[in-house]
């Protein structure tokens, strides 16, 4: 009976070895499926990185020539009126509304692109109108590249460059495609102010604008130069760090605040203060 057990005892020994190898063998092979699995895994990953490596670079280098195409051939000139007399690409200057003869100056420096900027147009650009009409002050905008240069695309140059040239139709023109551009401002991911096609039949819809001479300035990107140089202007005036919107009354900053924390009607309210206090101080 001992022997029998013991024989017993040998063979349960013998089938729990045989079951363990197997074991072992199929967790072996279940780590090497697994492995070849994560293996392949990490190779498509690592070639969808290197794809998208590949094809953001590419469009960074599209973009950069298509921006460089747009204007390309053209030398520096600025739109009619603009603030810096004579203009040059170290002083470019912005272009005027209102009496240039005002003595209080609100300095705005934008880009058509920027979603930051369309909220101080919502906040503070009728009250610009309204005090620039009274002559009260001028307004210099001062329109940059900004979105373009870090987001890619070509909105903000061609838009800039095309609402430069209605400067040279006048004030009411320069103000009116002003306006239009920011409230029908794309989400900033779109640059669909990169197709002069748009943005010139958006300027169909200001009075007195379009026409041939208008339509030749927005096309040959007359004035990307310019667009360009007060990017430069105002990168050299904060030190390489450029931000928009980025407005001053009378050299004093205007810092817009989030509208969640400081309501809009008190960020218009202390705007119409700053102003007033500006205008009584040059009296």
């Amino acid at each position: 009976m001992t022997s029998d057990g013991g024989s017993g005892q040998k063979r349960q020994t013998g089938r729990e070895r045989a079951a363990e190898v197997r074991r072992q063998q199929a967790a072996a092979a279940r780590r090497k499926k697994q492995l070849g699995i994560g293996g392949a895994v990490a190779v498509v990953v690592v070639l969808a990185v290197l794809i998208g490596v590949l094809v953001q670079h590419n469009k960074s280098k599209n973009d950069k020539a298509a921006r460089d195409a747009y204007g390309g051939t053209q030398s520096f000139s600025a739109p009619t009126g603009v603030s810096a007399n004579p203009a040059t690409k170290e002083d470019p200057g912005g272009i005027v509304y209102g009496k240039p003869e005002a003595k209080v100056t609100v300095e705005v420096n934008e880009d058509v692109r920027c979603p930051y900027c369309k909220i101080a147009e919502g906040l503070f650009g009728a009250i610009n109108k309204e005090y620039a009409d009274a002559g009260k002050a001028k307004i210099q905008y001062h329109l940059v590249d900004l979105i373009d240069r870090f987001a890619g695309g070509q909105g903000s140059l061609v838009g800039g460059a095309t609402l430069a040239c209605a400067a040279d139709a006048g004030q009411a023109q320069f103000i009116a495609f002003h306006d239009l551009m920011y409230k029908n401002q794309p989400d900033e991911k779109d640059d669909a102010y990169g197709n002069i096609d748009t943005v010139l039949n958006l300027a169909g819809q200001v009075p007195d604008l379009r026409g041939a001479t208008f339509d030749a300035c927005g096309r040959d990107g007359k004035y990307a130069p310019w667009i360009k140089a007060n990017y430069d202007w105002l990168s050299k005036k904060l030190g390489g760090s450029v931000g928009t919107p980025d407005i001053y009354i009378d050299g004093t900053q205007v810092v817009l605040k989030d509208t969640a924390t400081v309501p809009a009607e008190q960020q218009q309210a202390d705007y119409r203060a700053a102003l007033d206090a500006a205008v009584a101080k040059q009296g």
